[in-house]
């Protein structure tokens, strides 16, 4: 199935957020027991791992005065042999002096706190990722990882190496041992990896998630003989620019209310349209004649309001600049440029004295070079149903580095948080350029990975077994669009969002 060819003229980019909704973030992420995540075009994402036990310490959180910590040593990693004693040390500064925490794979040991950890023999079980955290009551800070491998003498002649790589890019580690009939097993952060039981592991597509530890377990019979460890850092070099959603435009609770979001420092100047009549030279019909764009603050109070753009030349430089599509002079398609603090906004397109009809919201990022606060999220709220009522974001990603994205297609969500009608059910559709499908799903059934990193960016909770439905990709710099129907025909208020995950 293709996407309306209209889509793919938007040139648009980047993300936005939620409407407001991250207050209703659900409880912490579960354990992810087996990697790397099976969902196409993804590789890997990230694995939270248990607390464990508590600090074995405690202190005022509420401190007068004081500087928070700073860690001036790192703890530095170590291969040694079975039996061998090992010993992590840091540094840290801080007013008052802070109380050190070490950790193992990201969960904490108990009693481990001083400046200083030592295993007196180490075994194959301890081989892993070492940090250390250090608390003062001003603040925290925690210490770079640092591996540890353990291995028979002899065993190991060329151990996997650590590395960093970008977003998108593949990563591959091997180990090459002495002896014949030999076994592997690669884990995560200490979880194993389904399959990867060969002496070289290759993961291609990596997202920041896979940022962790890469354990290697040496096997000679039922006997592991050597466990070797290498980090991998993915780092993000891409942002989200731009970003539209095209719905129908009714009355009431179906009007078209986009939401979206900008983090970093400074403030960031904004174009936001609200398209109607022009989407009719693109070929699309129905369209709103007469649509109103208000955009409203964190406090829900009217920023600023348009109704006709008025052929302005400083909004069609504007225009121009960020790559979005011409809009004639005298047309009654409506345009805001404005410069915000960073925060969580909402956009609400309707129709003049009760007009309706298939509309386009657009926010563009209109700053220029390389600025301090970007676009993170956004969300879509519209009357979902067949043809060309489906709800339609479109989306870019500015690189070089590839960007892992969350897109949901909420319905029966939205009966929790108090929305009336959802759509009984939802199928999310991401197309290419190009218009050619890249996947799709229709009811997230339950997966730890979409509910990990919706936690991760603050996305209100699905229900277990609920008929939303959910993605999570890495895809390379480009435009894309999310198309949000109603699962076996369903009809009603749907909402689209589109998170950047880091």
């Amino acid at each position: 199935m293709k996407t309306p060819h209209w889509i793919s003229l938007l040139g648009l980019a980047a993300f936005g957020l939620v409407l407001p909704l991250s207050a209703f973030a659900g409880a912490a992420p579960p354990l992810f027991p087996a990697l790397p995540y099976p969902g196409p075009p993804d590789s890997l994402v990230t694995a939270v791992a248990s607390p464990g036990l508590l600090p074995n310490f405690s202190f005022s959180p509420f401190v007068p005065s004081g500087t928070a910590p700073v860690i001036t040593t790192q703890p530095a990693s170590q291969s040694v042999a079975i039996g061998a004693s090992v010993t992590f040390t840091a540094a840290a500064t801080g007013t008052p002096a802070p109380i050190y925490q070490w950790l193992m794979n990201g969960r904490f040991i108990r009693g481990a706190n001083a400046a200083s950890f030592t295993l007196s023999s180490a075994s194959i079980g301890d081989a892993g990722a070492y940090s250390v955290q250090v608390y003062n009551g001003v603040g925290f800070a925690t210490s770079d990882i640092a591996t540890l491998s353990v291995a028979k003498p002899g065993t190991v002649t060329a151990a996997p190496q650590s590395q960093t790589i970008a977003t998108g890019a593949t990563a591959a580690f091997s180990v090459t041992a002495a002896g014949t009939g030999l076994t592997y097993q690669w884990q995560f952060d200490g979880f194993p990896i389904s399959g990867a039981t060969a002496s070289s592991y290759t993961l291609a597509n990596a997202g920041p998630g896979a940022s962790g530890t890469f354990t290697v377990a040496v096997s000679s019979g039922t006997t592991v003989i050597a466990a070797e460890a290498a980090t991998l850092s993915v780092v993000t070099d891409a942002r989200l620019t731009n970003l539209s959603a095209r719905a129908q435009v009714g009355t009431g609770n179906n009007i078209l209310i986009v939401g979206f979001a900008s983090a970093g420092t400074g403030s960031k100047q904004i174009l936001l349209r609200g398209v109607g009549p022009t989407l009719a030279s693109l070929g699309v019909t129905g369209v709103l004649a007469t649509p109103d764009l208000t955009l409203y603050g964190q406090n829900g109070k009217v920023i600023a309001t348009n109704s006709t753009w008025g052929g302005t030349a400083a909004l069609m430089a504007v225009f121009n600049a960020v790559g979005a599509f011409a809009l004639p002079a005298n047309s009654a398609d409506a345009a805001l440029l404005e410069t915000l603090a960073t925060g969580n906004y909402t956009a609400q397109v309707t129709g003049l004295n009760g007009a309706t009809g298939v509309a386009l919201a657009e926010i563009y990022d209109a700053d220029t070079g390389t600025p301090t606060a970007t676009l993170v999220n956004i969300s879509a709220r519209a009357y979902v149903a067949g043809g060309g009522s489906v709800l339609i974001a479109g989306f870019a990603i500015a690189g070089p580095s590839s960007e892992t994205v969350l897109i949901r297609g909420i319905g029966p969500a939205l009966r929790s948080i108090g929305f009336p009608n959802p759509i009984a059910g939802t199928q999310v559709t991401l197309y290419d350029s190009k218009g050619d499908q890249i996947t799709a799903n229709a009811g997230w059934g339950n997966d730890p990975w979409i509910t990990g990193s919706g936690t991760q960016v603050g996305a209100f909770p699905l229900s277990p077994g609920s008929s939303d439905s959910a993605l999570l990709v890495t895809i390379p710099p480009g435009t894309y669009t999310a198309e949000v129907a109603g699962a076996s025909g369903a009809t009603g208020v749907g909402m689209v969002e589109i998170y950047e995950v880091r």
